[in-house]
């Protein structure tokens, strides 16, 4: 319930956030304990619908539907495979999103279609004219490049009018560029040295205010 306290308040706050818990802390319970909260609580002036877009694994679909069942709110939300998105054709239905799975959402050559198409349909204002909110469920969202996870933070934040405290844009234009000099150099330890604190930085300015994540660890 932690867990599902600190994602919703950051869902109020900045519209999105990621919820990135490891492997076996119920990362599906806990997204569809948030989303009845949205319903129930978020969505008490009119009659929000959620959208959900999971990987084509029939267990994983599965799962999604046990839970979302057992916790009664499976009529209130539309599945969708990452391969399916072209189906949506009135993304303003949807007053939610959640994305299992969001690294597999990349804006490069081969996903960009995909993408592209995942972005409308999160950009795109509600029946009712509001910003949708938007779960992004990642096991190691800084295993992205500083692009990719930009272009992840893109889909329920604006760069260069965001909900933290300084431009994302501006910030993630400094990280790419430090980046991409980083993947030039010939010193493997220095190489090393520096990406381990640009993806600092990255974390303790933007990850962390925008992230749930629990170990097995500190659950002890």
């Amino acid at each position: 319930m932690d867990a599902v306290n600190e994602g919703w308040e950051m869902l109020k706050k900045h519209n999105g956030f990621f919820l990135s818990d490891v492997v076996g802390l119920g990362k599906t319970m806990i997204a569809t304990l948030i989303a009845k909260q949205f319903l129930f609580l978020g969505g008490r002036d009119y009659n929000p619908n959620i959208l959900l877009i999971v990987p084509p694994a029939p267990a994983l679909k599965q799962n999604w539907e046990d839970t979302l069942m057992k916790f009664e709110i499976r009529g209130k939300v539309k599945i969708f495979t990452n391969g399916s998105l072209h189906k949506i054709t009135s993304p303003k239905d949807y007053d939610m999103v959640i994305v299992d799975e969001v690294q597999k959402f990349r804006n490069n050559t081969a996903t960009a279609q995909a993408y592209d198409q995942l972005q409308q349909i999160c950009k795109t204002k509600t029946s009712a004219n509001k910003a949708k909110k938007v779960m992004l469920i990642s096991a190691a969202p800084l295993n992205n490049r500083p692009d990719d996870l930009y272009n992840q933070i893109l889909l329920f934040q604006d760069g260069n009018n965001s909900t933290l405290d300084f431009p994302l844009a501006s910030f993630f234009t400094k990280a790419k560029k430090e980046y991409k000099e980083i993947l030039q150099l010939f010193n493997n330890k220095k190489a090393r040295e520096q990406t381990a604190k640009l993806y600092e930085e990255i974390r303790e300015r933007v990850i962390t205010p925008l992230m749930v994540r629990r170990t097995g660890h500190a659950l002890i």
